[in-house]
């Protein structure tokens, strides 16, 4: 998440102008070394002859391996942080290090004093095959960077965090991609490349050779300062990704052969956390729950439950109960800047249940709560917050104040804020939505039915949906992040877009967000899972937050039992739930972001158009019969068990 900083135009046009000039360096690099390796370095100004010619060529080998190296160590960021004005040294340190790098490379081979002379020089189909490999050498090594995170690689991370005002995040390493298969893709890569080119000369052998060896040794390094920033995270990578040539992976033991305190450890006792431990306390397995809350929520936050979360509690015969407390939306009617645009109607949807469920999110961790009190072979403590997580082949131990205990598996359900996720060193990718909310709950006594109600104004959207007990949430747009309380905002922004009077007595709670969204680059490592908002974050506009949380959350108890109670194996079924839960929070969070786009455009044009494209394509064309579904959350991927392969469980 990145962290607000004010930075003055001078210093961002400068953080531009080196963002420039190190792209540029990068890209007139590649392309000077792609055409001298292809042609044997016959490309140089300069024009040596005999030793000098040998040892000038020697000596632009060693300054690109041995100059890299250092710019890397402690020493060379140090370095790199006196090269730019104005105190941005250290912000910029990924762009000037691309910068230099680049320079490196262009000095090498502009400057490189071929031998003249020619081995081979291939021609007609061998020459085309050794160009389709070189070509999918350099493709290899651009998948390679951006697996490993091409802000970082070509230094895009540095000048844009001063121009976006913001801190820079680097993120931990990456365990996705091709590093699923190799510690060094990078390296190998670029080995690749400097082996596949066509036209071999005494100069192409020298350079190959040499930084092939800078390649195989240098990443020693690398992985060294890597043990020391994340610790055990890394060194558990070391022992299951082969170092330099893919091979067959170290997977995880099964079964356990040694004795814990429990077979699940899960942290987090929100709504993901209560249904997980649900699940697997029905099926008889030990299970420890913890939280590091001791008091409720003192205010709602999830409250709209979909069709396929409401399939989900049927299998814990609990559907009765939260339908009896909440209450049932069967239409959202929405209206835009020139009235009422059209209605998304749930009464013609799929199954059972053909309304979206309204329970506020205590009320629904009340119930998991009561379900969790009749299994004895669950424990569930607040107070407890996790400082250490320590995993071996077999165990999980978890630590936190005066607090230890032992597991078969760990789970992380600890919200968008993982401590779980934190301690893994697990990578994220995710921003903001450029947009900020208002949000409380009212008496009702506005004359909206059972319906939820849409508003969206060219001065901003507002959302109303009713609540059991007699109850409304109203949801307000704002221009800017609300961080002193402004009771009464909330109503005189619904009055000036919608006409409705609240009266602010009525008015019982309040609460400002800026929604943001996250996805975990991997949703478990080892013997720790994430599960809910600990893997996956997006916007709380639509409520599919709770619901793809819900969904993990069978997925993954599914998983557990078969691995715990079946003896199949880990792996296969981790890398399962792994994909098709990707697969649904990537779906879900691509829907999240299209509605809120749609819905905070602001502006007159922007609300003609909108009222244009809401009306006849969402309402009256032919999308008109998907709206229900859709909102729904029928057609997300993977939304139940039901909806998994059977192949899965095979």
């Amino acid at each position: 998440m990145s962290t607000s900083v004010l930075y003055t135009p001078a210093q961002r046009y400068t953080a531009l102008a080196y963002g420039l000039v190190s792209h540029g360096l990068f890209l007139a690099s590649v392309a000077v070394m792609f055409w001298s390796l292809y042609n044997g370095l016959h490309l140089s100004l300069l024009h040596l002859h005999g030793g000098t010619a040998a040892l000038v060529d020697v000596l632009l080998i060693l300054q690109f391996a041995a100059g890299h190296t250092l710019l890397l160590s402690t020493r060379g960021r140090k370095f790199m942080a006196r090269l730019a004005p104005l105190g941005l040294g250290p912000v910029l340190s990924t762009t000037i290090f691309a910068g230099l790098a680049s320079v490196q490379l262009l000095v090498t081979f502009l400057l490189w004093s071929s031998s003249d002379t020619v081995w081979w020089m291939p021609h007609g189909a061998v020459k085309g095959v050794l160009s389709l490999l070189y070509g999918i050498s350099w493709i290899l090594l651009a998948k390679s960077m951006s697996d490993a995170g091409l802000d970082t690689q070509i230094g895009i991370l540095g000048w844009r965090s001063v121009w976006r005002g913001e801190k820079p995040v680097y993120q931990p390493f990456t365990r996705t991609g091709m590093f699923r298969h190799s510690r060094q893709p990078i390296y190998a890569s670029f080995t690749l490349i400097l082996w596949t080119a066509p036209v071999w000369t005494p100069d192409h052998l020298v350079i190959a050779m040499l930084w092939t060896c800078y390649c195989v040794l240098a990443p020693l390094l690398k992985e060294k300062r890597y043990r020391q920033w994340y610790g055990a995270a890394f060194e558990r990578y070391q022992r299951r990704v082969p170092y330099w040539f893919p091979s067959k992976t170290r997977t995880i033991t099964a079964m356990s052969t040694q004795l814990t305190d429990h077979d699940i450890a899960i942290v987090g006792a929100g709504p993901v956390g209560l249904l997980l431990a649900c699940f697997l306390g029905e099926k008889g397995l030990r299970v420890l729950l913890v939280d590091k809350r001791t008091e409720p929520l003192q205010h709602s936050q999830a409250i709209g439950i979909t069709p396929p979360s409401l399939e989900i509690l049927s299998r814990l015969g609990l559907d009765e109960a939260f339908v009896s407390r909440g209450v049932k939306i069967r239409d959202c009617q929405v209206h835009g800047q020139g009235g009422h645009l059209g209605c998304a109607s749930f009464r013609e949807i799929p199954g059972p249940y053909r309304y979206i469920l309204s329970l506020p999110q205590q009320q629904t961790i009340s119930l998991l709560e009561s379900r969790l009190a009749t299994m004895p072979n669950v424990e569930l403590i607040r107070g407890i917050e996790i400082a250490h997580i320590e995993q071996d082949a077999q165990t999980v131990t978890v630590r936190g104040n005066d607090f230890s205990r032992t597991a078969r598996w760990l789970v992380g359900c600890d919200g968008s804020r993982s401590r779980v996720r934190e301690l893994l060193k697990m990578r994220t990718s995710g921003g903001g939505y450029g947009c900020h909310f208002l949000m409380g709950d009212f008496a009702d006594h506005v004359d909206l039915k059972e319906e939820g109600h849409l508003w969206f104004t060219r001065e901003g959207a507002v959302e109303a949906f009713p609540l059991p007990d007699g109850r409304r949430r109203w949801i307000v747009q704002t221009p800017e992040p609300v961080t002193h309380g402004q009771h009464g905002l909330i109503s005189q922004l619904v009055r000036e877009r919608t006409g409705i009077d609240l009266a602010v007595a009525d008015q019982l709670n309040q609460s400002p967000f800026s929604p943001r969204w996250m996805q975990a680059e991997q949703y478990h490592d080892g013997r720790v899972i994430l599960c809910g908002d600990a893997a996956h974050l997006m916007s709380p506009i639509g409520g599919q937050g709770m619901n793809t949380g819900w969904a993990d959350a069978e997925f993954l108890a599914e998983v557990l039992i078969a691995i715990e109670q079946r003896g199949q194996a880990p792996l296969p079924l981790l890398e399962a739930y792994d994909r098709c839960r990707h697969r649904a929070s990537s779906t879900a969070i691509a829907r999240a972001a299209r509605g809120m786009w749609l819905g905070t455009r602001t502006g007159a044009v922007s609300s003609w158009l909108r009222d244009a494209f809401m009306r006849e394509c969402l309402f009256q064309g032919p999308l008109a019969k998907r709206i229900g579904p859709y909102f729904a959350m029928q057609t997300i991927p993977f939304n139940t068990i039901k909806a998994v392969p059977e192949k899965v469980w095979a």
